[in-house]
């Protein structure tokens, strides 16, 4: 049952049928999860389904490479980009100026920190190494950790250096002159991030187990979480010292061909680190995890089985999903001066906002696949990708342009449109135009049409050709410089009209049912029984208090079945792609004759009982007729017929009839003769003074013709007049009987 709820984005399809159609039907309840199938460039969606302009963002600096995994900026706004598959670390200054400043003879730079002096450490893997790079191309061995991998770095206060491996599953704590000692290890395989927590203490997020550990400056270590998915890509804090979790399942870490950095701070004991694709990368056999299911407080829903989730974990312990999806994969988290918290993601691009009533606002796409490292700067975000390797800047200002294409919309067959309307709040007087194009593909490809030129304005008729698909494109042209807060031009509703080729009913099936069962109406709903709610609409858009559809019943229950002798009762199935209201005509012939009888007409139950004692016994078929009259023009209407399998009427008795009969001793022998009109003859038995029926099988023995030959033999029987009952039944029951008295010397 479809019903409609209030959203300020609808796209909202009229869809009619003339000789294309005219009952008119409706695209609508288009929700934010409806629109997010669309692509966003520089513009946003607010949770309750508004598009506008979204910040504008930059392209800082293109690597070259293949993935970005780390970044880290110092005090004077340096930036610097760890990559990979060349193990590659670029420097880029205030000014956008960027050079090679490192490069390891290890494949990838997964993790990068800046101890108070603004030095950068940089981790390698595999078999690497934390080496210090005083300048650009100057680099000595700090550390070797002597692991496989090293996924994450953090300094903390005092100036240690804490090093997150695997797959050793040990966190090294390296002191100022590069000597290292086990820290804590954590029972997992891998500790792919770390953050700082309250107190002094760290953080780390784990894979397979998907563990989020709490660990004292001393060394103890506490599960804050063991989460249902199975790795924990990073970690990040806010100021009320809640603490969220950004995790992925085996599924989510096939988004990425190699891991991802975690969270960072920006000066002074600034820290990076790297989340890793474990099995789709690097091939490392994890143990198997027994998925366990958490859940926020308040019902809120199950992240298990999500491919991402991002879990919430206040200072009390309590533990809350406040994102999970099925189709995106989260990479990296970051916490807004607002507390709101910004989600990078992939395979889109897109970039989301995630506030403290868990509502989710995209804050747009980009043109990579995978958005994998956040890091602030003031009010400003930079942006790391990969698939390509490059740099954003997220500023605060609205983008000067920016365009929403939907997602193909499916008439579901060729359809001419026809007007195209829109609402939009207009504080600042910027100009919003709507265009269209058309095609028969279900992706827009080169066989569509080109954009049509903007409409000067709502309620313009739509100008591409007639086509199965549709997709509008709404442009947003901005005055520069507006400020990301300031009050946005927005997007709230969309209207397009078509006429939609009207298509043939299909009836799909008719059921004969069994002789002797009769179907009886029963209401909608009961009196005094359980009240449903209806919806003001039908599902083909017409209200159901137009002047067509008073009295039409909208929740027909099933017909009630009744034992009735004489009773032929008939269900059927039928189907319309317009979602038109339908309406039936029966006929029936018997064997033999070419014309069709009319039965009944203008029929709405899909069910019908004949009473076949009214037709002379024979072989008959039933012809069920489909038509879309009661919402198409009296000659534009379209119909189609299914033929039922051959049923039986037999009215008539079979006739019995005693053909021979003797004794033998004192046993009674007698033959006998069963025929019916039509059909077959079914059973035949025998009783001896009222007594108890015995069944008898044909001399043939198969009773599966008009006529059937039977014999009997009884067993002794006392001296004296006895009588020999004998009966035999059709298909559909009737009963025919016989008689034979006799005596027993």
């Amino acid at each position: 049952m479809r019903y409609r709820k209030p959203v300020l984005l609808t796209v909202l399809l009229i869809l009619s049928v003339a000789a294309w159609g005219v009952t008119p039907q409706f695209w609508e309840n288009f929700t934010q999860a409806d629109l997010l199938k669309g692509r966003f460039d520089r513009v946003s969606l607010s949770p309750d389904g508004k598009i506008y302009p979204a910040p504008a963002y930059d392209l800082v600096y293109d690597t070259g490479q293949s993935y970005v995994f780390s970044m880290v900026r110092d005090k004077t706004g340096n930036l610097y980009i760890g990559t990979g598959d060349e193990g590659k670390v670029f420097k880029v200054d205030p000014q956008g100026k960027g050079s090679l400043y490192f490069q390891a003879k290890e494949l990838n730079v997964f993790a990068m920190a800046l101890d108070a002096s603004d030095t950068l450490y940089v981790a390698t893997s595999p078999d690497g190494k934390v080496y210090k790079v005083t300048g650009p191309g100057q680099a000595t061995d700090f550390c070797n950790p002597e692991s496989k991998y090293i996924w994450s770095l953090i300094f903390d206060d005092a100036g240690s250096l804490y090093v997150a491996t695997g797959a050793s599953g040990v966190i090294y704590k390296v002191d100022k002159s590069g000597a290292k000692s086990t820290f804590y290890t954590c029972g997992d395989n891998h500790v792919v991030c770390l953050a700082k927590g309250s107190n002094n203490s760290l953080l780390a997020g784990t894979s397979p187990a998907g563990l989020i550990m709490e660990i004292t400056p001393s060394g103890k270590g506490f599960a804050l979480m063991d989460a249902p998915l199975e790795e924990i890509r990073s970690l990040t804090m806010d100021r009320f010292g809640t603490v969220y979790a950004i995790a992925a399942s085996a599924r989510g870490m096939d988004m990425m061909p190699a891991p991802k950095p975690s969270a960072v701070s920006a000066a002074g004991t600034t820290a990076s680190s790297a989340t890793v694709t474990i099995e789709s990368v690097l091939g490392i056999a994890e143990k198997a995890k027994e998925t366990k299911v958490v859940t926020a407080p308040g019902g809120e829903k199950e992240s298990a089985g999500a491919k991402s989730a991002v879990y919430a974990i206040t200072k009390d312990g309590s533990i809350e999903t406040v994102y999970s999806s099925n189709e995106q994969t989260v990479f990296d988290a970051m916490v807004r001066g607002d507390s709101s918290l910004m989600v990078a993601t992939g395979p889109k691009g897109r970039l989301f906002s995630i506030d403290a009533a868990k509502q989710v606002t995209v804050v747009s796409d980009t043109p990579e696949e995978d958005l994998t490292r956040l890091l602030a700067d003031g009010d400003a975000v930079y942006i790391s990708s990969s698939n390509q390797g490059k740099v954003y800047k997220l500023r605060t200002q609205r983008a000067q342009a920016g365009t929403y294409e939907s997602s193909a919309l499916d008439a579901k067959t060729v359809a001419s449109w026809g007007k195209i309307s829109w609402r939009i709040a207009n504080p600042s007087g910027a100009t919003v135009e709507l265009s269209t194009r058309t095609g028969n593909t279900d992706k827009a490809d080169s066989s569509w049409s080109d954009w049509s030129p903007a409409y000067s304005g709502p309620g313009q008729q739509v100008t591409s050709p007639r086509a199965r698909y549709l997709q509008w494109r709404a442009a947003f042209k901005n005055s520069a410089g507006a400020a990301s807060g300031a009050a946005a031009d927005m997007l709230e509703q969309v209207q397009v009209a078509y006429l939609q080729q009207n298509l043939r009913p299909q009836v799909t099936s008719i059921e004969v049912l069994p002789y002797g069962i009769e179907l009886q109406k029963q209401p909608s709903l009961a009196a005094g029984g359980l009240t449903l709610y209806t919806p003001s609409t039908g599902p083909d858009g017409r209200s159901l208090n137009a002047p067509r559809e008073r009295g039409r019943e909208r929740q027909p229950m099933p017909p009630r079945q009744v034992l009735q002798p004489g009773a032929q009762s008939f269900t059927w199935k039928a189907t319309d792609d317009n979602d038109d209201s339908l309406e039936y005509a029966l006929y029936f012939r018997g064997e033999g004759e070419s014309d069709w009888k009319v039965l009944e007409k203008k029929l709405t139950d899909s069910f019908y009982t004949l009473n076949a004692a009214a037709l002379p016994d024979g072989i008959y078929r039933l012809k069920v007729v489909a038509s879309d009259a009661p919402a198409n023009p009296y000659d534009k209407y379209l119909i189609g017929e299914l033929v039922s399998d051959p049923f039986v009427v037999a009215n008539a008795t079979p006739q019995v009839e005693i053909t021979a009969n003797r004794t033998s001793g004192k046993r009674v022998e007698a033959q006998f003769r069963a025929r019916v009109l039509t059909g077959r003859i079914a059973t035949a038995e025998f009783s001896v003074d009222g007594g108890e029926w015995f069944l008898v099988f044909p001399v043939d023995g198969i009773a599966d013709s008009i006529q059937e030959e039977y014999k009997i033999a009884t067993s002794e029987l006392s001296t004296g007049e006895h009588l020999i009952g004998i009966r035999a039944s059709d298909g559909d029951g009737n009963t025919g009987t016989a008689r034979l008295v006799l005596k027993i010397p």
